[in-house]
């Protein structure tokens, strides 16, 4: 407990400037849903061309994140991460003055291949500052800045959207990004050095990690079921009450201030044990996916559980990064790349997939194939919550368990 309440002491500046760098991520990745239907409108298209748009943002970070995670990692981290938000900026704006949903879809895709050099390029190094055994504390201030793009940067732009335009949004947000260009220069030296010795370990290797093929069978339920839900319902709770983008954004709002209100019990979760716990907060969240069709009906209702829903989705990450960077070890650069390319391919997939289903049945059903979706991830979930005797540590590394790090936790 006590070393996990020195985490930030012990990993500097670099966590605070890292979920800045997410926050600006997260806002990109989130911005569609509650200015879908004016993007639509704008385009002369409906919902499913518009969530197809949406997905070649997924496919383009999920193929960057693999395609170059590997060959990325042994370069300085600093300078990956602004040249990361530089293009960013630029898919941000190719989107601002989109005139076709083609159009709309190319700059997602920039803004992806971004997204899937900035996320497990920023996931790794925050794994590498953080003290040992305060691996979820560090993280879990990283991934707040996905609390940060709900509470401040999603509700912000819906209500932006309604003054002045979908296309200003994307303007402003690139303007963000160019920021984190000077930002991330605030990144301590080492963040900026090359990593020399043995060559980056291949991605046949990480998968061969005690539990990473299983967390990311879970990762790809878990992305699948968030994207897909969250992307239709801002659309379905505007149809259902005749309301504008910000009724949208209140629903971001709700959902990061529970996200955000879950980092207090981060350090927790490193006394507790991420593999222990991943199972019941897996169970939890399918729960919320199956209340999401009904709530809708009442906001208040559907508020307050978008503060449950935001809670246990942060648990629920924090928890499978830090188990997939405590397993990865010297392979932990890869393993995240093959984390993020998991996450969006599922994003992507349910994103486009899911738009015909909404158009022609509703809401329901995409909140259903969530819920199904994570109850079958709850298998392979509770198959690493059984410790694993660890071995001595090796020099400078974590405690290992027979073929892989920290099997245990």
């Amino acid at each position: 407990m006590t070393t996990s309440r020195r985490a930030g002491a012990g990993a500097g500046a670099a966590p605070w400037v890292l979920m800045a760098g997410v926050a600006v991520v997260g806002a990109q990745s989130l911005l569609l849903a509650p200015v879908l239907p004016d993007v639509a409108a704008s385009l002369g298209t409906g919902p499913a061309a518009v969530g197809r748009a949406g997905g070649a943002y997924g496919l383009a970070t999920a193929v960057s994140a693999v395609a170059l995670g590997r060959a990325l990692d042994p370069l300085p981290r600093r300078a990956v991460l602004r040249g990361a938000a530089a293009l960013l900026a630029a898919g941000l704006l190719v989107c601002a003055t989109a005139q076709g949903w083609l159009w709309l879809a190319a700059g997602q895709a920039l803004a992806g291949v971004a997204a899937g050099v900035t996320l497990p390029v920023g996931y790794a190094l925050a794994g590498e500052v953080a003290p040992p055994g305060s691996e979820a504390r560090v993280l879990g201030r990283v991934l707040l800045g996905w609390s940060v793009a709900m509470v401040a940067a999603v509700p912000a732009a819906a209500g932006l959207g309604d003054l002045v335009g979908w296309r200003g949004v994307f303007v402003v947000l690139a303007g963000m990004a160019a920021g984190m260009v000077a930002l991330l220069g605030l990144l301590p030296a080492a963040a900026d050095r090359r990593r020399r010795g043995a060559a980056p370990a291949r991605y046949r290797e990480a998968l061969r990690r005690p539990g990473v093929p299983a967390l990311l069978l879970v990762v790809v339920a878990y992305m699948a079921a968030f994207y897909g839900s969250y992307g239709y319902l801002g659309y379905h709770v505007r149809a259902l009450h005749g309301s504008g983008a910000a009724a949208a954004g209140l629903i971001a709002l709700a959902y990061g201030i529970g996200f955000g209100a879950a980092g207090l019990v981060d350090g927790r979760l490193d006394d507790a044990g991420p593999a222990r716990l991943l199972a019941p907060v897996v169970v939890a969240l399918a729960g919320c996916y199956a209340l999401l069709p009904a709530a809708a009906a009442r906001v208040p209702v559907l508020l307050a559980l978008a503060v449950a829903w935001g809670f246990a989705n942060h648990a629920g990450l924090n928890l499978l990064v830090t188990l997939l960077a405590r397993r990865g070890g010297d392979a932990r650069g890869p393993v995240m790349a093959l984390y993020s390319g998991a996450t969006y391919l599922a994003a992507s997939l349910a994103t486009a997939g899911l738009g015909p289903v909404y158009e022609l049945a509703g809401f329901a059903p995409v909140a259903a194939a969530g819920t199904a979706a994570l109850l079958l991830a709850a298998v392979p979930a509770t198959r690493l919550r059984t410790p694993r005797p660890q071995r001595p540590a090796r020099a400078g590394g974590a405690p290992q368990a027979p073929g892989g790090v920290g099997a245990g936790r």
